[in-house]
């Protein structure tokens, strides 16, 4: 049995030497296969169970083969950028099949081997046919869902998810390998890109020398401005100026003060003029049948004006208060003399105003007379007599007063009695001076005109823009609008007859009806009738004007003074937003206080650009459809934008997104309203509260220390970059680099007890234990470095060492062969 048993284990000696030498070989042929993991043979002993103390029974030798697929090669440089290698643990995911998605084929591996190359569909694959998986990346949507798989890049937020065929997100299960979670990367595809801006970051200095904005004052301080420019989805590039304003101590607003209709500022004291006609612009009572503006008092009216207080005294009865109401502009004409210089426009900021009639009050301590910009304090027994309307002045007057002067009274000893605005009908000299008052009616306009303008000018292309803060839902910081006029010929006017565009309010509505012939009154459904029966009237500029000065004038929009509106859209002594015409454009401004209003341009089509405003359904998916409608939101967030602490930093910040509506084609940067919490806005980044890493308010002159964001115009691919964190970065021939994909790295708990398959790729088995599947450099995942490809871990010249012993114990086991044979031919021998 020995004998017999020594046959054996020297053929197992045999095999098991053959499989070393066979394990050899293949290390020693692969010494130049990428990432080749070299194999080793061990020998374990056979052992037949001893069943007597005096014989031996032998058993022989087994082989295991063991792959060391745990062991790090050395990374060699390439100059393919395509070529991964991994440094540290981990298997890159790979498939047979560039699109087992779509096939139904392939099968799922892991290697090492990264020589990556592309392929004729634009697969990157390697040498063994196998394609990279990964996570698609796409810049974030603010989608919840989204959350669990972002990753910022260079400040950037995308998020790994790829859109389906029916245009909705895939949000990846970065947990899971198969087809639906992991892709294969296509360079192909990739193409040209246009991103849009998603993220605005802005740091600068507001010296907190400045003194509080006052435009009036050419030595003021407290104003700077910064352009922004900013990437449509079209990667159509736009630019707007946001201007910082300081507005109180440790203040800064978002806005612009100036003079937005370019009205007169500075009366001229005249004590009558009997030339005069008032004007109101934009077309009182809903119609612009007389032009720009509407005679509402004949040129002939008597009139005084007060620069001091910047009012217009008139004869009473003369306007009533809802001829001309507070935001008016008011257009003074035909003055002649001294007074020709109050000819032209003055914004009213206090509507028509009757004096009191003159009452008893004896004695009084003084009365002041301010006529043609002389004053006199009157203090010697002053006396006003309600029965004859007299101011007795006590003393002769020095001033010379006429019949028809107007003259401003005030009273020491009453705020109220004999107080206002004065015509003289008589005056009688004699011991003392004795005027005969009648009350007259003023207006009161603006000696500092400056219209506070939240927030930022929409750009070209766009319908509206809105500044909100960082709650949720967002505040209203700021909003402006435009409506842009297409026309530059009489044949383009001629095409907007019939043409209507609608403004809502709290549900009421006013329809602005464009008229060519003249004919048009207003009626319900055209409460406001723009008239372009005027050859001279060429360009989208002239169409614009009347547009602006109509809805500007407050009367358009009540319906006691507009009798076409079945009740009040805005009523009289509410606060409308501002309508100003720049160019072509209609500058449309939301005032704090005013309402939400909503602009319907779609009737408009091609002589409006803004009937093409593009706006997002709420369906799943959500698509950015043109709808022609925008909205001038309310005001809801009242506080500056930036408060800032006593060291400089933020102390509150209520800018944090802006959103815009846009025109010309591209999708809108709104939020998305189907529920998903999909958001289109752009994050502005101004500084953290308490932190210098933004706007500060320092010692010093405005400086401008970042102003990023992203976002691209049309660029051509031009090839790819990896990080170390698996991370490919497209990069295309504007200089944009766009990050595309994200290589994940499996890493197994038994990496040795994976299953070789040919092409250097491995399964998993119950040996190996499952995959976990991490992001590179990262939780003990190696990272991966591009350009590089890793080497076999043979070591030829142990290769070597190893075969002469092989070869010596291949001998030495035939040799037991041999001899137990010649053994066993002895004991055949005895018999004979």
């Amino acid at each position: 049995m020995s004998l017999y048993g020594a046959l054996f284990s020297g053929v197992s000696g045999l095999a098991s030497q053959s499989s070393a030498m066979g394990a050899i070989s293949d290390n020693i042929t692969n010494v130049n296969t990428t990432g080749y993991k070299g194999a080793k043979v061990n020998f374990q002993t056979l052992v037949t169970k001893q069943v007597s103390l005096t014989t031996y029974s032998p058993g022989g030798v087994q082989s295991k083969p063991r792959a060391a697929i745990d062991n790090q090669g050395l990374l060699q440089a390439t100059t393919n950028s395509t070529d991964l290698a991994l440094s540290g643990q981990g298997m890159f995911v790979v498939n047979t099949d560039p699109d087992s998605a779509t096939s139904g084929n392939g099968m799922f591996a892991y290697t090492r081997a990264g020589s990556f190359k592309v392929d004729k569909e634009g697969y990157l694959q390697n040498v063994s046919g196998f394609y990279v998986q990964g996570w698609p990346l796409q810049p974030t949507n603010n989608n919840v869902l989204a959350k669990p798989t972002e990753l910022t890049v260079d400040g950037n937020t995308y998020m790994k998810a790829y859109k389906q065929d029916d245009g909705t997100f895939h949000y990846v299960n970065q947990n899971i390998i198969n087809p639906q979670e992991v892709k294969s990367l296509n360079l192909k595809t990739i193409g040209g890109t246009a991103d849009q801006t998603t993220q605005i970051k802005m740091g600068a200095n507001l010296p907190s020398g400045d003194t509080i904005y006052n435009p009036a004052s050419t030595s003021s301080s407290g104003y700077h401005q910064t352009s922004v420019l900013i990437y449509d989805s079209l990667g159509d590039t736009h630019n707007f100026n946001v201007n910082w304003t300081k507005t109180n101590s440790n203040q800064w607003d978002v806005e612009t003060k100036s003079n937005f209709f370019s009205v007169s500022t500075t009366l001229t004291d005249v004590k009558q003029n009997d030339t005069a006609a008032l004007k109101l612009y934009g077309g009182a009572d809903g119609n612009t049948s007389q032009g720009v503006t509407t005679l509402i008092a004949a040129n002939t009216t008597d009139l005084g004006y007060f620069a001091g207080t910047g009012a217009i005294a008139m004869p009473a009865g003369t306007l009533t208060t809802a001829d001309i109401p507070i935001g008016s502009v008011l257009n003074v004409s035909g003055a002649s003399g001294t007074a020709s210089t109050n000819n032209g426009d003055w914004y009213v900021s206090g509507t028509v105003a009757t004096t009191p009639a003159v009452t008893d009050d004896i004695p009084v301590a003084s009365a002041t007379v301010v006529i043609g910009g002389s004053t006199k304090t009157y203090s010697t027994n002053p006396s006003f007599t309600a029965a004859t309307q007299e101011l007795d002045l006590g003393e002769l007057a020095t001033n010379t007063y006429a019949v028809d002067d107007y003259i401003k009274v005030s009273n020491s000893d009453s705020t109220t009695t004999n107080t206002g605005y004065y015509r003289i009908t008589a005056v009688a000299n004699g011991a003392t001076t004795v005027l005969t008052l009648t009350p007259a009616d003023y207006i009161t306009t603006s000696t500092a005109p400056y219209q506070e303008q939240r927030g930022v000018n929409p750009p070209s292309g766009a319908a509206s823009m809105d500044i909100l803060d960082g709650s949720t839902p967002s505040l209203v910081y700021a909003s402006q609008a435009r409506l842009d006029f297409v026309a530059s010929s009489a044949a383009d006017i001629s095409s907007l007859n019939e043409k209507t565009f609608a403004i809502t309010v709290g549900g009421e509505t006013l329809n602005v009806y464009f008229d060519t012939t003249g004919t048009i009154t207003p009626v319900a459904g055209k409460e406001v009738v723009i008239n372009l029966n005027n050859t001279t009237y060429t360009s989208g500029s002239d169409v614009a004007t009347l547009v602006a000065q109509a809805l500007r004038n407050p009367r358009n929009w009540d319906s006691s003074t507009n009798a076409a509106l079945a009740a009040d859209v805005i009523s009289l002594g509410s606060t409308i937003p501002l309508f100003r015409a720049n160019g072509s454009t209609v500058e449309v401004i939301q005032q704090q206080g005013a309402s939400t209003m909503s602009f319907n341009c779609t009737d408009m089509e091609s002589t409006l650009a803004q009937s093409q405003t593009r706006n997002w359904t709420s369906s799943i998916p959500s698509l950015d459809n043109v709808d022609g409608e925008f909205t001038l939101n309310a005001i809801t967030v009242t506080d500056p934008a930036i408060t800032f602490n006593g060291d400089g930093t933020p102390k509150e910040v209520n800018v944090s997104k802006m959103a815009v509506n846009w025109t010309n084609g591209a999708q809108s940067m709104t939020l998305v309203p189907n529920g998903t919490g999909a958001d289109q806005r752009i994050d502005w980044f101004v500084g953290n509260t308490s932190q210098a890493d933004g706007m500060t308010q320092l010692g010093g002159t405005y400086q401008l220390a970042y102003l990023t964001q992203n976002g691209a115009k049309f660029g051509n691919f031009s090839g790819v970059s990896v990080g170390t964190d698996g991370v490919v970065t497209a990069l295309f021939d504007n200089g944009v680099r766009r990050p595309v994909f994200q290589i994940p790295v499996a890493t197994f708990t038994n990496p040795n007890g994976l299953e070789s398959l040919t092409g250097n790729s491995w399964i998993e088995t119950n040996t190996s234990g499952s995959y976990t599947l991490r992001v590179a450099n990262n939780a003990g995942a190696g990272s991966v470095q591009s350009a590089s490809l890793e080497a076999s871990t043979v070591d030829i010249g142990s290769e070597f060492t190893t075969m002469i012993v092989t070869q010596r114990a291949y001998s030495a086991a035939a040799k037991i062969i041999t001899t137990a044979d010649q053994m066993l031919d002895e004991l055949v021998q005895i018999k004979r």
